[in-house]
C-alpha cells in the first residue's frame, strides 16, 4: 500500500463512502420513524444499523487492505499496522460502531421480551 492511496481516496472509495454516508442517514430516518410509532425494539435495530455503517465510512480503507491482502498475500503485520493507523486517525469510529452493535443486541433483547 502506497503512501498516495492512503491520503487520496480513489473514486471507487468516494462512492462507498458516500453510499453508507446516505444509506446509514437512510436506517437513522427510519429509527426515528419507528420510535415515533412507538416500536422501540425496531428503532433499536434501525439505529444500531445506522451507526454500523457510519462506522465503516472511515474503515473502508481498513476493507480495502483486507482484500487486497487476500490477492497479494499481505503480511498480517501489515494489515495490524494499517488497522492501528486508522484507529488512531479516526477514534470516534470504533466506538460507533460499538454503540451499533450495543443497539441492535437491545434490540434483539427487547423483541425476544415481546417488546416490538
Amino acid at each position: 500500500m502506497n503512501p498516495s492511496s492512503r491520503s487520496e481516496p480513489t473514486a471507487q472509495e468516494r462512492l462507498w463512502r458516500s453510499l453508507l454516508f446516505w444509506l446509514s442517514a437512510v436506517m437513522g430516518a427510519l429509527a426515528l420513524v419507528d420510535l415515533d410509532a412507538g416500536r422501540l425494539a425496531g428503532a433499536a435495530g434501525d439505529a444500531g444499523v445506522s451507526c454500523l455503517m457510519f462506522s465503516l465510512v472511515n474503515q473502508f480503507p481498513m476493507v480495502r487492505a483486507i482484500i487486497g491482502a487476500a490477492s497479494r498475500r499481505a503480511s498480517p503485520a501489515k494489515l495490524q499496522e494499517e488497522a492501528e493507523r486508522l484507529r488512531s486517525a479516526h477514534p470516534w469510529s470504533e466506538r460507533i460502531a460499538t454503540a451499533g452493535w450495543i443497539l441492535l443486541f437491545g434490540s434483539l433483547l427487547l423483541r425476544a421480551l415481546g417488546v416490538d
